[in-house]
């Protein structure tokens, strides 16, 4: 399994700001984060779990992109890249076909014992296989 390296920010081609963004081995993946969100990130199997906490509705978005997607969205590293020369890039995003979505309350229990992501527990919430 890769190791979850860096986060920052990317900006992509065509869009007026940068997005966060994750770096797992040589993928980054544009995860659809806002600035006012904490998101947790855990990489399972072949699959790069993200959870975006909302807390003005109390929900959580669960999104899952597989490690096989093909990045095709252009864009520069932006900034908060700490381990990771800037480059430019291609990049997996939240909007390409194949990534996964589901919307959670916070009340669904989907953490470990240790407060992390369960990816099990998403995956039964979701109907994921």
């Amino acid at each position: 399994m890769q190791a979850l390296y860096d986060t920052g920010k990317i900006w992509l081609r065509g869009l007026v700001k940068p997005e966060y963004a994750v770096r797992a081995g040589d993928l980054y993946f544009v995860i659809g984060e806002e600035d006012s969100q904490s998101t947790k990130y855990l990489l399972y199997k072949n699959y790069l779990f993200v959870a975006i906490h909302y807390p003005q509705s109390q929900s959580r978005l669960f999104r899952r992109f597989s490690l096989d997607l093909e990045s095709k969205s252009k864009g520069s590293l932006f900034s908060g890249f700490t381990k990771t020369k800037h480059a430019d890039i291609k990049a997996i995003t939240y909007r390409d076909d194949g990534v996964e979505d589901y919307l959670a309350k916070e009340k669904d229990y989907f953490l470990d014992k240790d407060g992390e992501i369960d990816p099990i527990k998403i995956m039964k919430l979701s109907g994921w296989k």
